[in-house]
């Protein structure tokens, strides 16, 4: 007993090891996604030119590249914004659709990327035929090398949960299992599936490689003033002309 309270003792004043800043590199529709979190845990997601999301001061901004510099938003601002404006699904539809989850390869662990995971598939279990044929499969890993990784995309998800219910009220579980689905690990591979379809679809995203380089505070740092909630729908009509921007190349 006297041993283990002097072991005890020692593991309490022995310095623990600082957590390591991670970045991971995905494979996004041609295009490379870095995901890059600190160990303070400010985090930023990227296609370079396209978007970021950077994460610091425990807020959410969303960070669009224009031809004439990026423009940043609060990502709930936007979030609030536009989910009153989307078409939502009838109440007398949406009584008639549920999805679920289902592992994607039960038993069988996947590699991606080096890395091993677990498939699950988010599907439609009631609804009308030609949706049910269709799912979303993701590989997960538990790793926790890549845990923070998946804190991020689980943060970003709850955000944009909200956009979802906009679409699918809470009865059809839409967005309680996309919250379910990325709260099991750090995606690997995201991959939509269409039963019988004579050419599958590539990878939404896909894992590449993972470092523990230390990662300039400056990537975290917003690269222009914030555009007040308000102003939002006027930046936005800015983004969407001809050469304006990049929201309608976002993959």
């Amino acid at each position: 007993m006297r041993t283990s309270l002097v072991l005890a003792a020692l593991l309490a004043l022995a310095p623990m090891p600082a957590l390591a800043d991670v970045t991971a590199h995905y494979a996004a529709g041609g295009k490379e996604l870095v995901v890059e979190v600190d160990e303070g845990g400010n985090s930023r997601v990227e296609v370079a030119g396209k978007f970021a999301v950077i994460h610091r001061d425990a807020v959410d901004y969303l960070v669009i590249y224009d031809k004439e510099g990026p423009k940043v938003f609060e990502l709930q601002g936007m979030v609030d914004m536009l989910k009153g404006i989307i078409p939502k699904t009838p109440d007398a539809e949406a009584k008639d659709l549920e999805f679920g989850l289902a592992p994607g390869v039960p038993g069988v662990p996947v590699a991606v990327g080096g890395q091993r995971g677990a498939a699950w598939k988010l599907l439609m279990v009631k609804g009308d035929d030609a949706s049910k044929k269709k799912h979303l499969e993701m590989v997960v890993s538990a790793d926790p090398a890549l845990a923070p990784v998946g804190t991020v995309f689980q943060r970003t998800i709850g955000t944009l949960s909200e956009f979802f219910g906009s679409m699918f009220p809470a009865e059809t579980g839409f967005s309680a299992k996309v919250t379910e689905l990325f709260a099991k690990g750090a995606p690997l591979r995201i991959t939509p599936v269409e039963e019988g379809a004579a050419k599958p679809e590539g990878p939404l995203i896909e894992f590449k490689s993972l470092d523990t380089a230390e990662i300039d505070a400056k990537h975290f740092e917003l690269p222009a003033p914030v555009t007040p909630t308000e102003e939002i729908f006027g930046s936005m009509d800015s983004l969407m002309k001809p050469g304006g921007g990049a929201i309608k190349d976002l993959p």
